[in-house]
């Protein structure tokens, strides 16, 4: 089935029901208020019919923001060894209230702090460092962990670890 506006001489085909779309979007994954309303927006659904669907979606609690942030830090967190600030990043582009963001990383860190979530980057990362200069090794971990979204203290802190090891971990 064709996706999106009818193009000409499709007048008679009947697209999906927004509900049924919305529904079938979630069931693949779960998924902001905003991704939906995106996604609904790209089929070429008027602004009421999204509304009145994303309003019976969370009504039903298909759709939670705060509870999909919460899930999201963590899964990303442990899954890929994310920062604070790449997973704010991710939430904000998949349209998450800087409130419901601040809640989802405040649990992340009682659950399982920053810095363990970067000693395991650092874990998953050391192979590839494995034979260069200790100099070079020290900024390649530092960029990723930037990259990654932790802070300047944990990275510092991580990268003079590392380079005090250094006989050990890059020769």
């Amino acid at each position: 089935m064709r996706r999106g506006k009818p193009g000409p001489g499709e007048e008679g085909v009947a697209r999906p029901a927004p509900w049924e779309v919305a529904l079938k979007l979630l069931a693949l994954r779960a998924r902001s208020v905003e991704e939906i309303r995106r996604a609904l927006a790209h089929r070429g659904y008027g602004r009421e019919e999204i509304a009145a669907v994303l309003a019976r979606l969370t009504a039903s609690r298909y759709l939670d923001d705060a509870e999909f942030a919460r899930t999201w830090v963590t899964t990303r967190a442990r899954r890929a060894a994310l920062g604070p600030a790449r997973l704010a990043r991710e939430l904000r582009a998949k349209g998450i209230a800087d409130a419901d963001i601040a809640v989802a990383l405040r649990a992340l860190a009682e659950e399982w702090g920053t810095a363990d979530v970067a000693r395991e980057a650092v874990r998953r990362k050391l192979p590839s460092l494995q034979g260069l200069p200790p100099d070079v090794a020290q900024r390649r971990l530092a960029a990723f962990l930037e990259r990654r979204g932790f802070s300047a203290e944990i990275i510092l802190a991580l990268c003079r670890a590392q380079v005090a090891g250094a006989e050990n971990q890059f020769e």
